[in-house]
């Protein structure tokens, strides 16, 4: 019977979730309150450490590799980040439509390109 509630209970719930996209990370950081400020710097400064540690994991971050979307300079600040991803997207108008991470991952690399033997 409890199988049954939690089965009946999964079905209600809505099946489609909106994705966070480039544009509506982009309407985030465009926001000047402090909260939004920071609510922005950090989504992208999580979705950066979260790619770098996929990358990690599926074969490193030592240099340009398959996979190796950009190269962080160790005193990269949060700004930096932000404006980086906010250029990118501004520059990229298609780019709003894509999932939040694949914009930053996009804006990163071009801003932030890894070197050869890097």
């Amino acid at each position: 019977m409890l199988r049954a509630l939690i089965f009946a209970s999964a079905l209600a719930v809505p099946l489609s979730a909106a994705a966070f996209t480039g544009g509506d990370l982009n309407k985030l950081c465009t926001k000047t309150d402090v909260a939004s400020r920071s609510a922005c710097a950090a989504y992208i400064e999580g979705a950066a450490d979260g790619i770098f540690n996929t990358i990690d994991a599926i074969g490193g971050t030592t240099g340009p590799r398959v996979g190796q979307y950009f190269c962080l300079p160790q005193d990269a600040r949060s700004a930096q980040l932000t404006d980086a991803v906010r250029k990118y997207i501004a520059e990229n108008p298609n780019v709003a439509g894509y999932n939040a991470s694949t914009a930053i991952s996009l804006g990163l690399g071009k801003a932030f390109p890894c070197k050869s033997g890097s």
